[in-house]
């Protein structure tokens, strides 16, 4: 089999894993912060959290989930040609990359684009309720990429 392939195959399946985890994970902390009344879907609690975690992931707007992915994809490619190897380094590399794709996003999406996430969602940009969830949700999905990453490359090896 191709090294190459299998290289960008494993990185494809980190940054998806990483994808997911900033985009649902966010939501799901967006839910069970609570710093935005959401509506009841029924009595049970957990289907409550499953169900406003689709919708919140939902209805953010395909513009806000590629720019996330595109930018994260091109900073952690970056920095895998000028990072250390060392595990404690890529984790806090991946971390610091996810949440400053985070911030960039929030920064400077254009309103109109923003749909269901920063200022498309409350209105502000970097809303004191819901900035410490995304860079949370930010920060979980460095590090999944990080952890996906070299579990793939280890059952490669």
């Amino acid at each position: 089999m191709n090294p190459q392939k299998d290289a960008t195959g494993t990185r494809l399946k980190s940054l998806l894993a990483a994808w997911i985890t900033m985009i649902f994970g966010t939501s799901a902390l967006l839910y069970l912060a609570s710093p935005i009344n959401f509506r009841t879907y029924s009595e049970n609690q957990l289907l409550n959290f499953f169900y406003s975690t689709w919708e919140i992931a939902d209805e953010v707007g395909p513009v806000v989930k590629l720019s996330i992915i595109a930018l994260f994809a091109l900073l952690v490619s970056i920095a895998d040609r000028l990072v250390s190897h060392k595990t404690w380094i890529r984790y806090g590399v991946s971390a610091g990359l996810a949440v400053l794709t985070t911030v960039v996003v929030l920064g400077f999406l254009p309103e109109n684009y923003s749909r269901g996430f920063g200022i498309g969602l409350t209105g502000s940009r970097f809303d004191h309720q819901t900035l410490r969830v995304y860079l949370i949700g930010s920060i979980l999905g460095g590090l999944v990429y990080t952890y996906a990453l070299q579990r793939h490359q280890k059952r490669s090896a």
